[in-house]
């Protein structure tokens, strides 16, 4: 059986969002199902390691909309594949292979902030455009069942067309005991003893500014604990920064950057005291589950998919009201029962979202789809 992927997301070695379920599936399938063949279709080759299974196709530069809809067709003609999965909601439209299509959000059709800046061409685009690539496909994938409705509601797909796969944690997220790597970690970033942690991107929807202004009331009760925001400092990052300015909390936040995978994320989660992830829209949301992994208790929003990912496991508020944002981080920060009942709650749910079963998941429904196809031919 003969698997073709859209894996230009891996093929500079960065870890985003889609890329890294993708190069997890595709190091699931190359270790552990080896009557399968991936078909990996790139601009240029992608750092995987090598496999019997896995095999590198590299379809030269070209405008995106030339290699998606041209290019890319031309070259999955030549290779006999039973099926085609993108990590997209972008789809090649023109293929005798079925397509089996992956849409995790629709973030910027459904948060208002991405909507209007979309302006009324792209935004009249991905509605169109939208509804096409999921008729092309025989099956679509999503994280959550909040994404689902998204997609049902806003490109009008029939519910049973959509698969629910969640999103899995990498294995490196486990509670760090290690003093030494602590420590290091805790230099290299400057930490305090005490602090708060948010770990994310500082775009509008994930709402930091809230969790800034609330952090100011906890300040003046908590003084020894710090806020550290770790994320990129972009445009995005330096308005949080300006906004930390503004409320005289620089002796209390701590920007560390961007945090890679060298940095050592596991040892920073378990290093903080309690983790906040405020954001008002998230498609799954991998952060609080990779906390939660560590043994860090976390407050997080009530909205969006967050509370279907985190169940009882956090402890969910309106985070666009800061006074109750307040009164959460004071209240785990204090009351050391409920930090630890947060805490062993969070790693019985961060169990089921393993990434090794997750790839196994999304495995055993893509073989389903290429089965399907066979026995209708």
């Amino acid at each position: 059986m003969r698997i073709g992927i859209d894996a230009r997301e891996i093929e500079n070695g960065i870890v985003t969002g889609i890329g890294r379920p993708l190069a997890n599936f595709i190091r699931y399938v190359a270790a552990h199902v080896p009557q399968v063949e991936l078909v990996l279709f790139c601009s240029k080759p992608p750092p995987v390691e090598a496999a019997d299974n896995v095999h590198i196709r590299v379809i030269a530069g070209a405008p995106t909309v030339v290699w998606d809809q041209v290019l890319l067709p031309l070259a999955m003609g030549k290779q006999r594949l039973d099926l085609f999965y993108s990590p997209y909601h972008k789809v090649p439209l023109l293929t005798r292979a079925p397509v089996v299509g992956q849409t995790l959000d629709l973030m910027f059709l459904a948060f208002p902030t991405y909507r209007n800046a979309l302006g009324p061409l792209r935004r009249l685009f991905y509605t169109v455009m939208g509804p096409v690539y999921s008729r092309t496909c025989r099956a679509i994938v999503t994280d959550s069942q909040h994404a689902k409705g998204d997609i049902v509601r806003l490109w009008k797909v029939r519910p049973g067309k959509i698969a629910v796969i969640p999103l899995g944690i990498a294995a490196r997220y486990r509670r760090v005991e290690d003093r030494s790597l602590l420590d290091s970690v805790r230099n290299r970033f400057r930490l305090p003893e005490r602090f708060v942690l948010y770990l994310g991107n500082f775009k509008p929807h994930k709402n930091v500014e809230a969790l800034v202004r609330a952090f100011r009331q906890v300040s003046h009760r908590l003084p020894a604990h710090a806020l550290v925001l770790a994320g990129p400092l972009d445009a995005h990052g330096e308005r949080i920064q300006a906004l930390v300015d503004d409320l005289q909390l620089t002796n209390h936040v701590i920007f560390t950057g961007i945090v890679r995978e060298s940095d050592r994320p596991e040892a920073l989660l378990s290093l903080a005291e309690l983790f906040v992830f405020p954001s008002l829209y998230e498609g799954f949301g991998l952060p609080p589950l990779e906390a939660m992994a560590c043994g860090t208790p976390v407050v997080a929003s009530n909205s969006s998919a967050t509370p279907e990912v985190l169940g009882d496991a956090a402890l969910l508020v309106d985070t666009r009201d800061e006074r109750e944002l307040c009164l959460a981080m004071e209240k785990m920060l204090t009351d050391q029962e409920s930090r630890r009942a947060y805490a062993i709650r969070g790693l019985e749910r961060a169990r089921l979202f393993e990434e090794e079963a997750v790839a196994a998941r999304l495995c055993a429904f893509l073989l389903a789809q290429s089965a399907g196809s066979r026995d209708a031919r």
